[in-house]
């Protein structure tokens, strides 16, 4: 067995017999147990006839046994004699616990010896000689806990309580990373389910508690403050589709987006991480900003190659941008008439005021969009004062043309160029012809 040997012995006269002290010893609570163990060594040379060998145990004031170790006989023993007090226990010990061990023969003889020791009293634990701390980390990762404590043999129970909730740490994420006498560090792999308390902010505290045992014995607890942070890379996730619309028949049928005309329809998903919600979503396209999940902007400015891109922000105020795939606005403007003319002419060109023909020139040019858009030069003309339009006739851009032939020599004419592109947009330029023969009339009292 093992025990604290307390002291070794020659005891008696003739002969000495060999004797040894030990002990035992624990807290129990307030209380302090004790367990002394008395070992008479063997006896094969001289006798020791005729007489026991008598045992008393003292502790703290108490018999606590009167014991034979040793009948009268036999006079020699080739094997150790051995006692056992079993635990004794002394309530509220103070500084020290007194041991007497008194060894003793029957009557008859004079062997009658006392043994005065001094055994140790435990300290009575105190939670008040342990300490608890513990920092920050990001949920998933490791939370440090230090306890610092008065020595060896104690163990600790964890709890915690974050953001309304309390709970035990698994048994798989707390590790022991160092043990010494006076300090025991731990750390806690922190469970991601916590980032979902506090869906509208980053962080949050926390207290953590070490319930504080000695072997089985409950000392009480101590607590301290952590904190925990929503990693950085807890983000939304999203995703942005963008389509062209047209109002136009036209540039619907050619599938393309058009500065000043074309519109875009956006639809942005989102997906909220960590118990997070959706605080707000935006849209830009060309320059134009919108909120909402879904709309349209427009009419497109700007030209070229425009990405569109939105913006998803959660209830703790992180954001993600996304792109979506890219769209070509073409450049457009209405047609323009570069150059023009419109005289009153006879049959080969020449310009009379009472000719019945008109010579007309105009020049366009127009957006290509793509090479699909197109200008057509029209021309009308009426008599002033407002006559009928002739009608839209189609000249050759860029060339003079005489058309006509039936004026009348006597009235003046109105003249109007066109030039419009396959898209609708048309562009006008108008002249006035006059005539020789001009009727004034006055209003009647004038002069």
């Amino acid at each position: 067995m093992s025990y604290t040997a307390l002291d070794s012995i020659q005891w008696g006269g003739t002969p000495k017999i060999g004797v040894s002290f030990g002990y035992d010893s624990r807290r129990s609570g307030g209380d302090m147990q004790y367990r002394i163990y008395v070992t008479v060594a063997p006896l094969t040379g001289a006798s020791y006839f005729g007489y026991p060998i008598y045992l008393s145990v003292y502790v703290d004031g108490g018999v606590t046994s009167g014991y034979t170790m040793k009948a009268a006989s036999p006079n020699r023993w080739s094997e150790a004699i051995n006692y056992d007090s079993g635990w004794v226990t002394v309530t509220d010990p103070g500084g020290y616990v007194p041991l007497t061990i008194r060894l003793y023969s029957g009557s008859g003889s004079t062997r009658d010896d006392s043994y005065s020791y001094v055994l140790p009293v435990e300290r009575v634990e105190d939670i008040g000689d342990f300490s608890l701390t513990a920092g920050s980390a990001a949920m998933g990762q490791p939370l440090t806990l230090t306890v610092t404590r008065p020595g060896y043999g104690y163990s600790c129970a964890f709890s915690y309580t974050f953001a309304g909730v309390t709970g035990t740490p698994e048994e798989a994420a707390i590790q022991a990373v160092s043990s010494s006498a006076d300090r025991a560090v731990y750390q806690w792999t922190v469970p991601t389910g916590l980032m979902t308390r506090i869906p509208n902010a980053t962080s949050g505290s926390g207290t953590m508690t070490a319930r504080v045992y000695s072997g089985g014995t409950y000392i009480g607890s101590v607590s301290a403050a952590f904190t925990l942070y929503v990693p950085d890379s807890v983000r939304p996730e999203a995703a942005v589709t963008a389509t062209v619309v047209n109002d136009n028949a036209v540039l619907q049928g050619w599938g393309l987006c058009v500065h000043g005309m074309s519109r875009v329809q956006y639809s942005i998903s989102a997906t909220m991480k960590g118990g997070a919600s959706l605080q707000s979503s935006q849209f830009r396209f060309a320059g134009e900003t919108k909120d909402g999940a879904s709309g349209t902007v427009g009419p497109v400015s700007g030209s070229g190659v425009q990405t569109p891109q939105a913006t998803v922000t959660d209830s703790r105020g992180r954001s993600i941008s996304v792109s979506g795939t890219a769209i070509r606005v073409y450049e457009y403007s209405p047609p323009v008439i570069t150059s023009s003319m419109a005289v009153r002419c006879n049959e080969l060109g020449e310009a009379r005021d009472d000719g019945k023909f008109f010579k007309l020139k105009c020049a366009a040019t127009c957006s290509p969009l793509a090479g699909q858009n197109e200008v057509t030069v029209r021309v009308q003309y009426r008599p002033m004062g407002g006559g009928v339009w002739s009608g839209g006739i189609p000249i050759e851009n860029g060339a003079e043309v005489i058309t006509g032939g039936n004026m009348d020599e006597s009235c003046a004419y109105e003249i109007e160029l066109s030039a419009e592109d396959t898209v609708g947009t048309v562009r006008t330029v108008r002249y006035t012809s006059a005539t020789k023969q001009v009727t004034v009339h006055l209003r009647s009292g004038g002069t």
